[in-house]
Parts: C-alpha cells; sequence; structure tokens
C-alpha cells in the first residue's frame, strides 16, 4: 500500500482540512513522517480495554484537537517524540503484542 497518498488529502482527524501533508501543513502541523513519544505496556486502563494482559499504546506527536485538558500536551502539541517509518511502527505493535497486549490503543 502507498500509504503517502493518505497524506496528499489529509482526512486523518475530525478537522478534515484536506491538506496536502507532503508539501504543507494543516491545522495539526502535521507533516506526511509519523513521530512518536513513547510506546509501552500499559496495564492501567480499564480493565474493558486492556484485558489482563495489558494494552500497547503509542503515543503520537501531534493532535489537532487541542483538548485544554489534555494529560499528554508536551506530545500532541508540543511534538515531544521522534520520527519514525511504517517498519519501524510495525516492529513497535508487534513487539507490544509479544509482550502480551491484549489491545493496540
Amino acid at each position: 500500500m502507498n500509504y503517502s497518498k493518505i497524506y496528499e488529502n489529509c482526512s486523518l482527524c475530525p478537522r478534515n482540512c484536506h491538506i496536502d501533508r507532503t508539501s504543507s501543513f494543516g491545522f495539526c502541523q502535521s507533516s506526511s513522517q509519523i513521530k512518536a513519544a513513547r510506546a509501552a505496556l500499559h496495564h492501567w486502563e480499564e480493565p474493558c480495554i486492556s484485558g489482563k494482559g495489558g494494552a500497547g499504546v503509542v503515543f503520537f506527536s501531534g493532535c489537532a484537537l487541542r483538548c485544554c485538558f489534555c494529560q499528554n500536551r508536551q506530545i500532541s502539541q508540543e511534538w515531544f517524540g521522534k520520527a519514525i517509518s511504517v517498519s519501524q511502527l510495525s516492529e513497535i505493535l508487534l513487539r507490544l503484542q509479544e509482550q502480551g497486549a491484549e489491545t493496540l490503543d
């Protein structure tokens, strides 16, 4: 699959701005790069979400919602994190699954 096509007419968030993220920035200020700050097995979500094995969570940088009570403001709105490739993201998700994650959030 050609993932760059997803970013050429972006509608990945509720703002639905349709910006071409391969050449400019929309409201979220995100480019076509995946940027993540943290990935971990998280046991402290609601049991119906995380099960007994925990939830595999990835904290992505950049969020267009700008919630005033955001607990992850530094990550979501101040671009804390590092750029990763699609294959690196796949490896991260598989590693979380191998660690026992029952969901990937």
